[in-house]
């Protein structure tokens, strides 16, 4: 994601773009949908988790692989404790363009897998 080969970002009209170079915890960064964060951790085939940067809102949002004997299932998580002015009015805005994102992103990336 945030590449020049991003197969999966469902909106090139609110771009993705994260810092250049490989992934490194608490140096690369994200933007998005008014969404600022660095990167928490990264397992390659297991996790790749993001803090979150903007003001009132503490935590992480990450994508999560869950296997099992035949079946491999993605999992977005957002667990953020949120101030009582900036992160709410934060999580307000965002609210419904994540749960937007998150249902083109996840229907993009099923038809990028039929390929």
């Amino acid at each position: 994601m945030g590449t020049s080969g991003d197969a999966i970002w469902p909106f090139a009209s609110q771009p993705f773009m994260r810092s250049a170079g490989p992934l490194a915890p608490g140096k690369t960064e994200e933007w998005h949908s008014g969404v600022h964060a660095v990167l928490d951790d990264v397992v390659p085939e297991e996790r790749i988790v993001w803090r979150f940067k903007n003001e009132g809102f503490d935590g992480t949002h990450g994508f999560y692989l869950e296997a099992d004997a035949k079946r491999t299932r993605l999992v977005h998580r957002i667990e953020a404790t949120l101030s009582d002015t900036e992160g709410r009015l934060f999580w307000r805005r965002l609210e419904d363009v994540n749960e937007r994102t998150m249902v083109a992103l996840f229907d993009k990336l099923e038809r990028v897998l039929k390929r």
